[in-house]
């Protein structure tokens, strides 16, 4: 009898320690969202507008036709972005002055959405080196292979590496890498690249290095940390670098690429 109190006494301290959380699952409320992207690989700015669906809706985003979206350039011009069809607008020709900021806005239901992105110059990879490797920790064996570049010095520098596998590019968020030089400024910078299926004899391997400002790192940085289960904090929106509440983010960015093959 004691131990039935006992239990039910515990039960009722552990109830009463509880916290209920109430988790928004808004299937009426569509956030807008803002993917942009002006690459200087090809001097072209790809905008993709759309709006969040329901949790509970397996259908894809809906997209957004016929916004006004402008990108400004350092010296306050302004350019329009023209629509191509289903939620995407993209300028091509528009060359890159580096080592300097540009202005995005889209306007919409009478809101207009503002985000600022600096182009920093490219840095130059240098050739990849590779390493096989046995199983070790659950990894079948394999070959993984070694970024290397010289960090320019005196600058502030965050970098993105996006890996190739036969030509074809990684999409997954976690096949993404970030690097930072804020214990590297000015040093060769060299880190093994370890991925869930190691490269293989016959493998073409390909690096992208993609150049960005502070503001577009942080974000993907919290994006990677929400993919990879590292956060601590419940899942959020990552914070962006559009004003008013806008999701998404603006990435002005320069890159440099390497290939080797695996023999």
């Amino acid at each position: 009898m004691r131990n039935l109190i006992y239990c039910f006494s515990i039960l009722i301290v552990l109830a009463s320690c509880t916290k209920v959380i109430d988790v928004d699952l808004n299937d009426t409320d569509p956030k807008f969202v803002m993917e942009a992207n002006y690459t200087a690989e090809d001097s072209t700015v790809r905008v993709k507008l759309s709006l969040t669906t329901s949790y509970f809706d397996n259908e894809p985003q809906a997209t957004l036709d016929n916004l006004v979206v402008i990108i400004t350039d350092h010296l306050g011009n302004p350019t329009q972005v023209p629509f191509i069809g289903n939620g995407s607008y993209e300028l091509t020709n528009y060359i890159p002055n580096f080592n300097t900021d540009y202005t995005m806005t889209v306007q919409y239901e009478g809101v207009t959405y503002t985000a600022v992105s600096r182009m920093n110059p490219p840095v130059q990879l240098l050739p990849i080196v590779y390493e096989y490797y046995p199983p070790f920790f659950g990894l079948e064996a394999g070959y993984i292979t070694f970024l290397r570049f010289n960090d320019p010095p005196g600058i502030q520098n965050q970098y993105i590496i996006v890996m190739s596998l036969n030509h074809v590019e990684e999409k997954n968020l976690t096949d993404f890498y970030l690097q930072s030089d804020e214990l590297s400024d000015g040093n060769l910078v060299e880190r093994p690249l370890f991925r869930e299926n190691p490269f293989q004899i016959g493998d073409t391997v390909g690096l992208e290095l993609r150049s960005m400002d502070r503001g577009v790192y942080d974000y993907f940085s919290e994006i990677l940390s929400i993919a990879g289960g590292q956060s601590s904090a419940a899942p959020a929106n990552p914070k962006s670098n559009w004003d008013n509440k806008g999701l998404g983010y603006f990435s002005a960015y320069s890159n440099s690429r390497i290939e080797v093959v695996i023999e």
